[in-house]
């Protein structure tokens, strides 16, 4: 009796056990495919420019992250220039757009999620081992005709589901929901136009789909430098 109890336990935990390693198996092929961890810790700050589109109308921006700490966007819309910088748990913005040309400090829960952006785009899974977040294999499906491992992460801002492709190893796309001043709603993107940079195999292109946007936005990454030099008076919100 003692041994087939044991059996019967070693049957429901084998699978359970499997099931884990295999969530962690995706995520370090996810950061080979990448380029491998060395590379991407190597990484301590990042510098890019964005142009984006969202109906019809052209924007750019340009970022400055320290990794895991501070992000700046400085964004030019309609000849208007915005400033969004969140920097460990404070944040502040200077938005003319919105009749602001003060700076404001950024809402907590806005903070938040922006804090999840000071990591270099593509890393999550990897950022996700990195700071042991919760993983959970949810299975194998087929997204636009491709086979992808999704993948459930609990991070610090809510959860967030990946989709890593079956073959390459590189995420495809994401979605979460986030709450932001009393709402939600479910944000979506989708990952492409891989490139290559000092070793780093890391997307150019971005679609973005938000609640509160009245459509998608596309983004395209250029002029990507790490390791640049960084002031950090530049994300001290300004008196």
């Amino acid at each position: 009796m003692k041994k087939q109890l044991i059996a019967l336990v070693a049957l429901v935990a084998i699978p359970a056990i499997s099931f884990a390693q295999t969530a962690d198996e995706i995520i370090n092929k996810n950061i080979t495919a990448l380029g491998g961890a060395d590379k991407i810790a190597a990484v301590k700050t990042v510098q890019y420019d964005q142009s984006m589109s969202i109906m019809g109308m052209d924007m750019t921006a340009k970022s400055t992250i320290v990794v895991g700490q501070s992000l700046r966007n400085d964004m030019s819309v309609m000849g208007q220039q915005i400033t969004q910088v969140v920097d460990g748990d404070k944040g502040w913005a200077i938005n003319p757009m919105q009749g602001g040309s003060t700076p404001q400090a950024l809402p907590d829960d806005q903070v938040k999620m922006q804090k999840g952006n000071t990591y270099l785009v593509g890393t999550d899974l990897a950022t996700a081992k990195a700071q042991k977040y919760p993983v959970e294999l949810v299975g194998k499906e087929k997204v636009n005709d491709k086979d992808v491992y999704n993948l459930k992460v609990t991070r610090p801002e809510g959860v967030a589901n990946y989709y890593v492709d079956a073959t390459t190893y590189q995420v495809t796309g994401m979605k979460a929901t986030v709450s932001m001043q009393g709402q939600s709603g479910e944000v979506k993107m989708q990952y492409g136009g891989y490139k290559t940079i000092e070793g780093l195999t890391i997307p150019s292109t971005i679609e973005l789909n938000s609640p509160a946007m009245p459509g998608s936005i596309n983004m395209t990454i250029t002029n990507m430098v790490f390791n640049p030099k960084v002031d950090p008076s530049i994300f001290a919100m300004p008196k």
